[in-house]
């Protein structure tokens, strides 16, 4: 068997919860490691492998996985192409802002990422601007790859919170490679303030029975809490923590999630989320046009005087 769609991210942008409502569908096939990580990092071990993900299909319409890192890598849109030219692809949006925070927390969390936010994010604007990182072709697939290797050295790893929210360049570079018509485009606050009609649309693009309800519509999270990670990575490594968090079942996770969530999460302040908006206000408003919609309810709104 072989995928016919993808849900390719952005990270941070309910790509999780996406996974597990398409996954509910008893049209749909959603692979059951959620972020097979094929075209980005294991691509060299070959596409018998990577069908392997799909092994347990039987007559599903639709067949397909959830790597949120494809979405900001332009080689993993080439490869993609390149095997599969007729697959359909889904990205899920979110306030770029909430996103890249959203991303830091989880590093920190992981215990990957030590700098502040603020820092963190003048590190990845360093890559870009001054280093000129870039993720184009085979080239940029070694650095990817190499970036990972390299995940417990804070002073080299590649940082993406940026490149992740720029979403006009996303949605450009799978154009140049795709129909439209190939490509869905969905909001990450319509999966909440419009669920079933949300699904629907989903439905009706991967041409699956549209009229499905999807029962379970809880919020899926597939990450560690951050104080449990931060314990086994001291104990562990980073590398080894992530391995053995891979292979945890959902229900586990989320228990634990559950149990060991921190009571006073660190907040985004009001002058970071400016700051950072001054980054991705260009690439929003690029893309109210691309899209024709209107986007400035994620513009961060001004204190009022009391």
């Amino acid at each position: 068997m072989h995928p016919n769609f993808i849900v390719a991210g952005p990270p941070k942008c309910s790509s999780s919860s996406l996974h597990y409502y398409l996954g509910q569908h008893p049209e749909i096939y959603a692979s059951k490691i959620k972020e097979t990580r094929f075209f980005s990092l294991h691509y060299e071990k070959g596409m018998a492998y990577y069908e392997t993900f799909f092994a347990e299909a039987t007559n599903e319409k639709a067949i397909g996985e959830t790597t949120p890192s494809y979405s900001f890598l332009p080689f993993v849109a080439d490869r993609i192409k390149l095997h599969y030219p007729d697959i359909r692809l889904i990205f899920c949006l979110r306030n770029p802002i909430d996103r890249a925070f959203s991303s830091w927390r989880m590093q920190q969390g992981r215990g990957t990422e030590t700098q502040s936010f603020r820092e963190a994010i003048d590190i990845n604007k360093n890559q870009i601007a001054i280093q000129q990182i870039s993720l184009e072709g085979e080239e940029g697939a070694r650095r990817w790859v190499q970036s990972h290797e390299k995940h417990d050295d804070d002073a080299t790893r590649l940082r993406t919170y940026i490149q992740a929210g720029m979403y006009t360049e996303i949605i450009k570079s799978y154009r140049q490679r795709f129909d439209d018509g190939q490509i869905k485009i969905i909001f990450a606050e319509d999966l909440i303030q419009h669920f079933d009609e949300t699904m629907c649309d989903l439905f009706r693009f991967l041409k699956v029975d549209e009229k499905y309800i999807v029962q379970d519509k809880e919020i899926v999270n597939y990450n560690f809490s951050r104080s449990a990670n931060k314990l086994a990575n001291k104990i562990l490594g980073v590398k080894t923590t992530l391995k053995i968090a891979e292979k945890i079942p959902d229900f586990i996770k989320n228990k634990m999630k559950s149990a060991m969530r921190e009571k006073e999460p660190v907040k985004l302040s009001f002058e970071d989320r400016l700051y950072v908006w001054d980054i991705f206000k260009e690439d929003v408003e690029k893309l109210e046009k691309l899209l024709n919609i209107d986007l400035m309810h994620w513009k961060p709104k001004l204190k009022t005087q009391a």
